[in-house]
């Protein structure tokens, strides 16, 4: 797949923090996170990380951003974690 334009990756990032929807990033150096979408600023978004935490993650990092299919149900409400 091509490397997604910051354009359409703050767009889908909006989609999936505004639906709740748990995300899969691929980045740039071939790392991955997944998590819940907090906050969107103009140059990066903040991530609630299954296993970091909160942290920043820049748009020009992201290769591709997508719907994690499997943790769609947990609530950002409890941090990601299953009661």
């Amino acid at each position: 797949m091509m490397n997604e334009t910051n354009e359409v990756i703050r767009k889908k990032a909006e989609f999936f923090k505004n639906k709740n929807l748990a995300v899969h990033i691929s980045k740039k150096n071939n790392w991955f996170h997944n998590g819940f979408i907090k906050e969107i600023h103009y140059d990066f978004l903040m991530l609630i990380d299954e296993i970091e935490g909160e942290m920043p993650i820049f748009f020009d990092e992201i290769y591709e951003i997508q719907k994690r299919e499997d943790k769609n149900d947990i609530s950002i409400g409890n941090g990601g974690v299953e009661e």
